[in-house]
């Protein structure tokens, strides 16, 4: 499994079995660990003093962090990073999580359909939530423009696997019928067979190398292609009820803050692309250099289907995670996809 690496350094056994139960009692328990719990609890070889010391070490060096003055230690990013990328083992999905997934991912309908069913399906087993980010690999059979009003257009899209897609834009100006003609005609030339995930980029370059006179028209027909298309393909699986209910949201701010990240696209979008490595990308807290993640994670499983990228489905929480867990998850719904695309593509001829 390739990762995305923070900057780490090589620890001696001890400060890595002392790092590895910090960070999994943080994950069970969401509150900071002291140097009694893990001795009491997880019966290191070590006496009280030799933790606490090593334990400050740790946090000196980066790994841990302490959030409160006589608190015990939480894991930092950096801590999070070595131990997924060297400490941690992967868990075995239970037979209940294993009959779900496959009970619940048919096989049936088409692959649009099986990446939604596996979002909602991971939503439910991580309880946290999902993204769903498809590629539109369709083309443009035809657009037109009908004027419903003096300043409202219906953009009616039809491609060429017969998917009809249809949007409005709403003019500041009123436009006369013969430029909506001309438009028309203009984009149907210039467009067709363009996939539908770089319409609105192959429209933005139409307008700036030939329509620039009816820019006026068509950055509102844009702006609402552009709108449908991402609407299309991504989907989030929010929830959001479950989410709230973890002990990093009880303060409503970071609740608030939270609901407002999973909702802006553009920061979610460029984080999840920079995630995909191979078939999973991990990105911890402030690696994303996003203000908004500094206090998330988010896990991206890449689809493939004949060696061709499909789609993405992200995880999305607090770096409390149960990362283990998470990874087991998504690389089962991997294996289930790669058995299901291929029998679909033999069915298929």
């Amino acid at each position: 499994m390739k990762v995305l690496k923070g900057d780490c350094m090589n620890l001696d056994d001890r400060k890595k079995k002392i790092l590895s139960s910090v960070v999994e009692d943080y994950i069970s328990s969401a509150e900071p660990v002291g140097s009694k719990t893990l001795v009491d609890k997880y019966h290191l070889e070590y006496s009280s003093a030799t933790i606490r010391n090593e334990m400050k070490l740790l946090e000196e060096e980066g790994f841990l962090e302490q959030p409160h003055i006589s608190a015990g230690r939480i894991p930092s990013t950096k801590g999070y990073r070595y131990y997924v990328d060297n400490l941690m083992k992967e868990q075995k999905l239970s037979m209940v999580d294993i009959s779900y997934i496959d009970n619940s991912i048919t096989g049936f309908g088409d692959t649009e359909k099986l990446l939604e069913q596996a979002a909602d399906v991971i939503s439910k087993i991580l309880l946290r939530p999902t993204v769903l980010t498809l590629k539109q690999q369709d083309l443009l059979e035809n657009i037109k423009i009908v004027k419903v009003s003096d300043k409202l257009l219906l953009i009616i899209i039809l491609s060429q696997n017969g998917t009809v897609k249809d949007c409005f834009a709403k003019l500041t100006d009123v436009v006369q019928d013969q430029i909506i003609d001309e438009l028309t005609e203009v984009l149907n030339q210039s467009l067709v067979g363009t996939p539908l995930e770089n319409l609105s980029l192959v429209l933005n370059n139409v307008i700036a190398k030939e329509l620039n006179n009816f820019s006026f028209v068509l950055d509102k027909i844009c702006e609402s292609i552009k709108y449908e298309m991402e609407k299309d393909c991504k989907k989030l699986n929010a929830n959001v009820e479950t989410i709230l209910d973890l002990p990093e949201f009880s303060d409503a701010e970071k609740a608030k803050n939270f609901v407002n990240m999973i909702s802006t696209k553009e920061i979610i979008d460029d984080t999840i692309e920079k995630a995909i490595s191979n078939d999973l990308g991990i990105i911890i807290g402030s690696e994303s250099k996003e203000v908004m993640l500094k206090d998330c994670s988010i896990i991206s499983l890449d689809i493939q289907k004949n060696k061709k990228h499909i789609g993405k489905i992200s995880v999305i929480s607090p770096k409390r995670l149960d990362y283990s867990k998470t990874i087991s998850t998504l690389k089962y719904i991997n294996s289930k996809f790669k058995n299901l695309l291929l029998n679909d593509k033999e069915e298929g001829g």
